[in-house]
């Protein structure tokens, strides 16, 4: 079966799609490397994909995995092939997902139980740092007391992390880290021990991590021929969303997975690949055609979500070349605003104003976004929003690395999320970029943060909006040590950071504001300290904003070079703040 005979004779592939798109939905290649730019409709080009070829017979839908990032991407892959009229048994979830009911199968098959996998690893390294925790010890290292611990733990949370991505074992460690530029509070050598004592502590407990399932996934691939073949043959057909995004131990799944004559097509933006942080190799979507000879490769750069006036300014920010910038399929949209302010209050207060008057006839609030590069930047924002009464909400994210799997009720164990209820589902929210507070949501009466789909302005991060697109879109704080974060030191660290500012600025559909402030707040304006500066990206913004305000300009308005003068001598200032 392929369709549902008592749909619409709805067409799989529709007649709207650009010539590129076209092609990366029928490309008859068995390996198939798109690369597509920020609204260039990845997703609509791979669900069509799936669904044209289960159509044709070209794969057989009970034989398709795809392998996304997150379960709300895995879940609205499902729902647009439902619409489609496929309603077969195409599996899609996380490599998490992915590698824990590889594994599952396998010892149900040889009758051994199901793993123990702990959601949450704070707790194990907790106890691993109290082992090393001496009276002594915190007197010559402030890090190894009580009162630090819970930065110890997330730091060395990160570090085991990134590691475990890499497919980095803990007497590597040292080496690796000191090979990509990682530096870490506490030293690399404490590191290393305290990762064997943590692998140490979870063998002798027999427990896995989730990254374990990864390492463990790929061994079972690997090491058992017979299984692996059952393994390739009932997923013969492999789809990857977000191919940047995936890490070496999620790769060497992949590989792993792929038979001797590979089905393989993934998606991917490497201008988007903004998790290097968390272990991400962005390199291995580049080095894709080489690592499997006979792949090709397509790109989509036509962006069919966000006026061409914020492409134009996206594309400056990332410093792309003209010959390689994307095009806007939308129509011309307002001319972005670039605002400087006084301090952080100031700002915060422009920003209530300025959703108010954003907040269109016919809108709803949910139109609006607000996003920060740090959870702790949104907390003065959500105070703003509040005192003049507006609705707002934060928005989570997906950032967990494997939350489409839930914890089964009755063994506390992690177990696949098989049609499981949302409520049910792991929403981990562990991996936490370098730099951003980890700071709650507000208990403020205005905050709609606990309804059910509010239609409220949503406040969240660079991070957790990727993916996700609104008519209008404030982006915040745009100043040096928050964009890029001051713990991006390496070249290659700033360089993520830079693509991170082009994900934020592509969310927005038509209307786009950009802000900073000088100061953190009156107290240091007033003390004479050295003020703040625009982020380093900003000025390639202010320029690409002047060629369009001067291109619209009537006839006798002053030169870009002049009216780039005027921006740059004060950029713009917000209402009611002196010039």
């Amino acid at each position: 079966m392929t369709r549902d005979a008592t749909d619409d004779p709805t067409p799989v592939v529709p007649a709207a799609l650009t010539a590129a798109q076209y092609e990366a939905v029928m490309a008859p290649d068995p390996l198939l490397c798109v690369l597509a730019g920020a609204g260039a409709g990845k997703t609509r080009v791979l669900t069509l994909r799936v669904a044209r070829r289960v159509d044709d017979g070209s794969a057989e839908e009970d034989r398709v995995l795809v392998c996304t990032f997150s379960r709300k991407a895995a879940d609205e892959l499902r729902r647009r092939l439902w619409s489609l009229g496929i309603r077969g048994d195409v599996r899609a979830g996380t490599f998490h997902r992915t590698a824990l009911q590889l594994i599952r199968q396998h010892r149900a098959d040889r009758g051994a139980p199901a793993p123990t996998v702990v959601a949450d690893r704070r707790a194990l390294l907790t106890a691993v740092l109290g082992e090393e925790a001496t009276p002594s010890a915190s007197r010559r290292d402030p890090g190894r007391s009580g009162g630090r611990r819970p930065a110890a733990v997330a730091q060395l949370e990160a570090e085991i992390g990134w590691a475990k991505a890499r497919l980095v074992a803990p007497v590597d460690y040292v080496e690796a880290a000191r090979h990509a530029g990682r530096r870490p509070s506490m030293a690399a050598a404490r590191v290393t021990d305290l990762y064997r004592r943590y692998e140490e502590m979870k063998s002798h407990q027999r427990t896995l991590d989730l990254d374990d399932l990864l390492w463990t996934g790929a061994d079972i691939l690997e090491e058992d021929a017979a299984f692996a073949a059952a393994v390739r043959w009932r997923f013969r057909h492999l789809f990857v969303d977000e191919m940047q995004d995936v890490n070496p131990a999620q790769f060497r799944l992949l590989r792993a997975l792929l038979g001797d004559e590979p089905d393989l097509f993934v998606v991917g933006d490497p201008n988007q690949s903004v998790y290097g942080w968390n272990g991400a190799d962005p390199t291995l979507l580049d080095r894709l055609p080489m690592i499997l000879e006979g792949t090709r490769v397509l790109r989509l750069d036509e962006n069919h979500r966000c006026s061409p006036h914020v492409v134009t300014l996206a594309t400056a920010a990332l410093g792309l070349d003209e010959d390689r910038a994307p095009t806007s399929s939308r129509p011309e949209g307002p001319i972005p605003r670039i605002l400087e302010h006084a301090t952080d209050t100031h700002e915060a207060a422009f920003i209530a104003r300025a959703v108010w008057l954003a907040h269109h006839p016919g809108w709803r609030w949910s139109h609006i976004a607000v996003l920060a590069r740090t959870n702790a930047q949104l907390e003065p924002l959500a105070q703003a929003l509040g005192a003049d009464r507006i609705p707002y909400r934060f928005a989570s994210g997906d950032l967990g690395p494997a939350s489409d799997v839930r914890r089964d009720p009755l063994t506390g164990s992690l177990v696949p999320d098989d049609d499981a209820p949302d409520d049910e589902v792991e929403e981990s929210d562990d991996a936490a970029p370098p730099g951003s507070s980890t700071a709650g949501s507000l208990p403020h009466r205005w905050s709609t943060s606990g309804r059910e789909d509010p239609d409220a302005v949503v406040l969240t991060t660079f991070h957790r909006a990727k993916g996700l697109e609104w008519p209008a879109v404030f982006v915040v704080g745009l100043s040096e040590g928050l964009v890029p974060i001051a713990s991006a030191r390496t070249d290659a660290a700033r360089d993520e950071e830079r693509r991170l500012l082009y994900v934020a600025l592509t969310r927005a559909e038509d209307e786009l504001c950009c802000t900073w402030a000088r100061y953190r707040d009156a107290a240091a304006e007033e003390s004479g300290a050295a003020p703040r500066r625009a982020s380093r990206w900003l000025e390639h913004v202010v320029s690409a904003r002047a060629g369009l305000e001067a291109a619209s300009a009537p006839v006798g308005h002053e030169s870009v070079a002049e009216h780039l003068a005027e921006l740059r001598a004060g950029l713009t200032t917000g209402p009611g703040e002196p010039s």
